[in-house]
């Protein structure tokens, strides 16, 4: 009994120091809602919602922990609908302080983009003339630095969450994102995830959800 007590505590703790892990690799799905009036931050008002605008796509995320408690890490997610789409990178190094075996603290810094593209076709319906049928197509594009703040907890041996926020300097005073990350372990190295991610620019409210997987080693 006792040796099989200390197998399950062993197996506990290898569980917990793999979600810990800083060098990682995880992807999935991603659901985008952007509310009304917001599409004009990305398209600098060439083109702006009158109602909520809802997206599909996917996200990737890599962190590699190669010196120390230094890491890199780049990150993107792209959705799209019918006449538009929007992708958002994130390119940085970044620090990690162990607070306890089940908790640390990290920055982040580096840099951070978007590309906003969208396509529409005017004059091109049943009763147009075929000389007025033409596609309009415009774009926003803007990049600046970013910088990130967050704090990783294992609540049970099952979940971790990890709490962030990031600041992109982008036109018009910056764009803020909220994110928790949700890991839930399903064996040593490996962890489904369940994200939220928030962004607010100026008129841009922002919902991202985030069904993957992560691989840690």
């Amino acid at each position: 009994m006792k040796r099989f007590l200390l197998t399950i505590i062993a197996l506990t703790s290898l569980s917990a120091n793999a979600n810990q892990s800083y060098s990682y690799l995880s992807g999935g799905y991603q659901f985008t809602r952007v509310s009304e009036n917001g599409m004009g931050e990305y398209f600098e008002d060439q083109y702006n919602n009158e109602e909520s605008k809802y997206l599909h796509g996917a996200y990737f995320r890599g962190s590699w922990n190669f010196y120390d408690h230094l890491f890199a890490e780049y990150r993107i997610g792209a959705t799209t609908r019918t006449s538009s789409s929007l992708t958002q990178n994130y390119l940085a190094l970044g620090y990690y302080i162990p607070l306890t075996s089940d908790s640390s603290l990290y920055a982040s810094a580096g840099y951070a983009d978007y590309n906003a593209k969208r396509s529409i076709d005017s004059g091109c319906g049943l009763f147009d003339f075929n000389d007025e049928c033409q596609t309009i197509r415009f774009s926003g594009y803007d990049k600046g630095y970013s910088a990130e703040f967050g704090a990783r907890f294992q609540l049970f041996p099952w979940l971790q969450i990890e709490p962030s926020y990031r600041y992109a300097d982008f036109s018009d005073e910056g764009q803020h994102e909220f994110r928790l990350t949700n890991l839930l372990t399903l064996s040593e190295n490996s962890s489904f995830e369940v994200n939220g991610v928030y962004r607010h620019w100026n008129n841009l409210n922002e919902t991202n959800f985030q069904l993957g997987y992560r691989y840690s080693f």
